[in-house]
């Protein structure tokens, strides 16, 4: 059993402590359907209290900095070193127990995302309305900068609505013209949908034209046509999760966006499916709303914790 935050005595958990259990965290976002990961973090959990400490102060960071998907906490020195301090970035420090010179050890925000002009924490979303009548919707976990009527996503999704605008992503250039278009970053491409009229979208790949109701997936060599899939991709701009069809793994990694913490499922149960309509300001209703449209509980050993499993 996982033992809560407060543990008594426990003081600030030392510096190897912390780096691994950010370690741990990188293990788990790469293959977050692991069991045997799971069971090795409990495991880990239960030898010392001072483990429990240090990543539960972890968790209650989650969505204040943006984790890279990678496997070496090493790997984040550089980016960090290269990041801006702030306030907000001192007192995340404090609540975790780590001096100044610890912050290299985390895994967190690029420095282009901490200098975004625009950002979003975890679960957030924020309208910005623009000149020329342009307007943009950041979703949870977004980060762009605005110049005029050009803006720059740099990392997650945003909703652009207006006559003329101009927005680059990472992997394209996308011109709308009395358009509504919804751009979602992922690392390997960038997921570009049209709701309402126009958009020329221009890349690496080459060049393409999208007409309300049309999607394009651009990676760095090649475009790909986006069909209907199992999740509303505008439906999150109206405070929705609208999922038709869908398999649970994919529904929990998507519901997962919206929530600090860890969320995932037993393999056993990964490939159930399941529709409806979600309301994203209520995660933990959303969690508990699909133990009653599938055979399954949930499994919470902290509030940052929560796994789903088959009904025993």
């Amino acid at each position: 059993m996982f033992r809560g935050v407060g543990v008594k005595g426990a003081g600030q958990p030392p510096e190897s402590i912390v780096r691994t259990a950010i370690e741990w965290q990188m293990r788990l976002r790469a293959d977050p359907a692991s069991a045997e990961l799971q069971q090795r973090l409990q495991a880990w959990l239960e030898q010392d209290e001072r483990h429990d400490l240090a990543w539960q102060r972890l968790q209650q960071m989650a969505g204040l900095f943006r984790v890279t998907p990678i496997t070496d906490a090493a790997q984040t020195i550089p980016l960090l070193q290269r990041a801006e301090a702030d306030l907000s970035r001192r007192r995340m420090l404090k609540l975790l127990g780590l001096t100044a010179g610890s912050a290299t050890l985390l895994a967190a925000a690029s420095a282009p995302v901490w200098r975004a002009d625009f950002a979003t924490a975890t679960g957030e979303t924020r309208r910005l309305e623009l000149a020329g009548d342009v307007e943009v919707l950041l979703n949870t976990g977004s980060a762009i900068d605005v110049r005029g009527q050009e803006l720059l996503l740099r990392s997650g999704e945003a909703l652009v609505e207006g006559e003329r605008w101009q927005l680059r992503c990472n992997f394209a250039e996308c011109l709308g013209r009395h358009a509504r278009m919804s751009v979602r970053e992922y690392d390997d491409r960038s997921e570009i949908r049209v709701e309402q009229g126009e958009v020329r979208v221009r890349a690496a790949a080459g060049q393409h034209r999208l007409q309300a109701g049309e999607g394009l997936a651009v990676s760095a060599s090649r475009m790909t046509t986006l069909e209907r899939g199992a999740l509303d991709p505008f439906a999150w701009a109206r405070g929705l999760l609208v999922v038709s069809d869908i398999r649970l793994a994919d529904f929990l990694a998507e519901a997962g966006r919206y929530r600090h913490g860890w969320l995932g499922c037993d393999p056993a149960v990964a490939d159930l499916r399941l529709s409806g309509v979600f309301r994203l300001a209520e995660p933990e209703l959303m969690l508990r709303n699909i133990t009653h449209l599938l055979p399954v509980t949930l499994v919470e050993r902290t509030r940052w914790w929560v796994r789903v499993v088959p009904i025993a």
